[in-house]
């Protein structure tokens, strides 16, 4: 006769590995919570660089997407309503983002390459800065506030 060891589990084990696995699962960012993100971090941008005495009064729309720049690349497309002081008018705004998840998308970090406003594109391209470094740096600053 064979005797079969069998283990058993006991409570404790169950909890800590519920547990394990809950923490695991909440901290996993998603694709949608990444775009919103995103979306976030490019308006906070555009505003930095506004002239003075414009400003956006609200997204229209936010239209995200892969960016033709490559793999770990987004491309945020925004219509805004801005306002002059006495007229408002929707502009279209684009920005670029690098992007990174972590291990089990527990973790996510996505830095600006590129913002176009109409005919100005501030940011890279390559190894090259685009526009006035001073925007490049306020438009840096602006993003990562907003991503935090």
């Amino acid at each position: 006769m064979t005797r079969k060891m069998t283990r058993k589990t006991s409570p404790f084990h169950v909890v800590i590995a519920l547990g394990a696995c809950t923490l695991l699962l909440a901290g996993c960012v998603s694709r949608e919570q990444a775009d919103a993100k995103l979306g976030k971090a490019c308006a906070a941008g555009v505003s930095a660089l506004l002239p003075e005495g414009r400003k956006i009064e609200r997204i229209a729309e936010t239209k995200i997407s892969n960016a033709p720049e490559g793999q770990d690349m987004r491309l945020v497309q925004l219509k805004a309503i801005e306002n002059d002081g006495f007229l408002e008018i929707e502009t279209p705004f684009e920005c670029t983002f690098e992007e990174g998840f972590g291990p089990l998308n527990l973790s996510y970090n996505a830095v600006v390459y590129q913002l176009r406003m109409g005919e100005t594109v501030i940011g890279r391209s390559g190894d090259e800065i685009l526009g006035n470094t001073t925007d490049f740096v306020k438009l840096t600053e602006a993003v990562t506030e907003a991503m935090r």
